[in-house]
């Protein structure tokens, strides 16, 4: 067993060969080390913009987190239920290293419960839309980001986005 940790969300798994994907954030297998090798990558001061568009990022983190929470209570499959289980946790994971990066408290929101449709088949086609729209927002937040801490967490939350948005077709 080795242990290895992730530069995206810093938590350490123990793992028999080096994960494909972070266990907690999702995170490729790239920014995945050898915990002895894990260098924390400091933010520094965030530009006034940096701040805004991760101050948004936080805001589509969190609701998502809630709305996917709602729908894996209502998901008609077991694989419905765990889908969206999967993606309220990841949301939430991603919340957190967003607060992390701004210095600042986590929504006392972040683990409720939000509002869905009662039909899995809409809360599906919603799931959909919100994955084209984090993509859309993290491509352009990425664009104006200077800060080499953001444009890193960036780049792997459209990686992980783009994995979802793949899962849920």
């Amino acid at each position: 067993m080795n242990v290895y940790r992730c530069r995206i969300c810093g938590d350490a798994s123990m793992e028999s060969e080096k994960p494909t994907h972070c266990p907690f954030c999702g995170a490729h297998q790239k920014h995945t080390t050898e915990a002895a090798e894990f260098v924390p990558l400091g933010t520094g001061e965030l530009a006034k913009k940096s701040r805004e568009n991760l101050l948004r990022a936080l805001e589509l983190q969190t609701g998502n987190s809630a709305f996917y929470r709602g729908a894996s209570k209502v998901a008609d499959t077991p694989q419905g239920k765990a889908l969206f289980s999967a993606l309220a946790r990841i949301a939430a994971v991603h919340a957190e290293i967003t607060c992390r990066i701004l210095g600042a408290a986590r929504p006392e929101e972040l683990y409720e419960t939000g509002a869905c449709s009662p039909s899995h088949k809409e809360n599906l086609a919603e799931c959909h839309k919100r994955k084209e729209r984090a993509l859309h927002l993290y491509r352009r937040f990425l664009d104006e980001a200077t800060e080499e801490r953001v444009r890193q967490v960036l780049e792997a939350f459209i990686e992980i986005e783009a994995d979802h948005l793949a899962l849920v077709g």
